[in-house]
């Protein structure tokens, strides 16, 4: 049996999930719902899709940092600045 992954978006009323568009199953089908709050405006989207890669967006995060931290940074007139 082949099992198919699909995204909808909705709304959470008490126990009920109201969706924004009509689903692609027959009523009564029991289906799995993974509950993901659905980003705001003032959050950075990208990062609400990546909300599911938290560890590996922190792991990369600090390679960044450490990186930077070790980096010899040059002047404008190309003198070193340490």
């Amino acid at each position: 049996m082949s099992v198919s992954v699909m995204g909808l978006r909705g709304v959470i009323r008490g126990r009920t999930i109201e969706l924004e568009q009509e689903p692609p199953l027959p009523d009564g089908t029991q289906v799995e719902v993974e509950l993901i709050p659905h980003t705001t405006s003032s959050e950075n989207p990208f990062w609400g899709r990546w909300r599911e890669y938290a560890d590996l967006l922190t792991e990369i995060e600090q390679e960044i940092l450490t990186a930077r931290e070790s980096t010899v940074w040059r002047s404008l007139n190309g003198e070193g600045t340490d």
